[in-house]
């Protein structure tokens, strides 16, 4: 439903999915419609009464419904007048899958292969078990994108060090030998020589929303590369889908690079890659974006042309932090996700320390915290404005473990958000717990951890294992 209570009618349109009007309540006319038997993508919200101060005395209302069959992913319903769009009459609707899973890597030992675990994002039960490289005894990195374009959310498993390079995406749509079992792709990412490992991230940067790009990114022992491979899969087994960019992050690093990827601004309505060097490096976490779009004639003619064209010359950098104090050196986890929830804004960046005392923190470009996300009120020639991120909130999940141990992060989607994942050493193993974020007051600026239940300890594993998840 949505209530008026300001003084105006208000125009109100969907992107990709229409809606039915199931009533009109318009209280100036008097009027309550009934159902409309169609679908559209735009209905006008009546005006309320009001007083001779234009206080609302009467709310005006629209109630709609709709069936979200054929997208995932994030969209806008906004006012059609654009200055009350640009001044804030819009919201951002997340389409999350039916199931919303979450992956868990269980490292190998001598003669026993790495298995990930699929877990389902409600009930945390396990849907299953894969092991993506039999002859690899090591810890693998995961990921969860929607790698075949169903609105399923598939896995996408990296090698790590000490073997050649290899990435694997396995189909999460039940094809008849259950979710998870399918192949989707295999292929190396990068030169058969480099031992380093992958790590592993998925989204939609190519622009064409069928299907999530594959990304990958070296581990330590060769400069830092981000490869985004494109999401038209191959049909030849074993070849790699062709590269739709590739750069490096930290020119000259040789520590290796961890990836995540998310809307993680709210202006621009594109996903952003998020990189963190390893180990030896300071914690210093950038986001590039893909505009894909045209230049405009202002931009040509005042030769700023470069800066606003696609992505033939890479991404481009938006914001640079720390996630930690510039002294710790210990690596950087990281992940995308509605943690905040129903404090709205993009999506949030989580760090976490995979060293020193295990630490997460939460970062915004913007929310209720603050007043509301920064609004896009300048013509297209400004889209390439940095963003600026703040904490808005810090805790050690496993506070009082063996010292440097760390933590990896990721998260799940909910219908309220989503729920923040980390693994860290627990008394019997190998722990994931799970939390929330909310605010300790209504008038707190940043958000304290609930916690939400725990997975069954890995007594094979110590310390953290890499998680995946959206």
């Amino acid at each position: 439903m949505i209530t008026n209570l300001n003084n105006d009618e208000h125009p109100m349109h969907i992107h990709v999915n229409d809606f039915q009007v199931m009533e009109i309540v318009d209280p100036i006319a008097g009027t309550r419609t009934g159902v409309q038997p169609w679908g559209e993508d735009n209905v006008n919200v009546p005006a309320p009464v009001t007083d001779a101060n234009e206080n609302p005395l009467v709310p005006a209302s629209v109630t709609l419904r709709t069936k979200f069959t054929e997208y995932t992913g994030t969209f806008v319903i906004h006012c059609h007048r654009l200055n009350h769009e640009d001044n804030g009459l819009m919201a951002t609707v997340n389409v999350i899958p039916e199931v919303s899973t979450y992956a868990v890597a269980v490292p190998g030992s001598a003669g026993t292969p790495a298995t990930v675990q699929v877990h389902d994002g409600n009930g945390d039960k396990v849907i299953a078990a894969v092991t993506p490289f039999p002859s690899f005894d090591g810890t693998p990195t995961v990921a969860m994108a929607d790698v075949d374009g169903d609105m399923i959310l598939d896995l996408v498993a990296g090698t790590g060090a000490g073997v050649a390079p290899e990435v694997v995406a396995y189909d999460g749509n039940d094809v008849g030998s259950g979710p998870f079992t399918a192949e989707l792709t295999r292929f190396a990412p990068f030169d058969d020589g480099f031992r380093g490992g992958v790590t592993v991230a998925g989204a939609d940067i190519d622009g064409n929303a069928l299907a999530d790009n594959i990304i990958a990114g070296t581990g330590p022992g060769t400069e830092s590369q981000v490869k985004v491979f494109s999401s038209t899969l191959p049909t030849e087994k074993g070849a790699a889908p062709e590269v739709f960019s590739s750069f490096t992050p930290y020119p000259g690093s040789r520590s290796g690079v961890t990836v995540a990827t998310g809307l993680v601004d709210a202006a621009s309505g594109r996903a952003s890659i998020v990189t963190a060097p390893g180990p030896g490096e300071a914690p210093r976490v950038k986001t590039f974006r893909y505009d894909l779009f045209e230049p405009t004639a202002a931009a040509t003619a005042d030769g700023t042309a470069d800066e606003h064209a696609g992505h033939t010359g890479g991404p481009r950098m938006t914001s640079e932090f720390l996630a930690f104090d510039e002294s710790y050196l210990g690596g950087v986890s990281l992940s995308t996700g509605w943690v905040a929830g129903a404090e709205g804004g993009a999506k949030s960046i989580v760090t976490g320390m995979l060293g020193g005392d295990g630490t997460v923190r939460v970062w915004s470009s913007g929310s209720r915290l603050d007043g509301e996300p920064d609004m896009y009120l300048e013509s297209p020639n400004h889209h390439s404005g940095d963003v600026v991120f703040t904490q808005i909130a810090s805790f050690a999940p496993f506070a009082g473990g063996p010292p440097g141990s760390g933590v990896e992060v990721a998260t799940t989607s909910t219908t309220t958000g989503a729920d923040l994942l980390v693994s860290g050493p627990g008394p019997g193993g190998t722990e994931v717990r799970k939390f929330g974020l909310n605010r300790a007051e209504p008038q707190s600026t940043t958000l304290v951890p609930l916690p939400l239940g725990a997975l069954p300890a890995l007594p094979a594993a110590q310390g953290s294992v890499p998680l995946g998840g959206r």
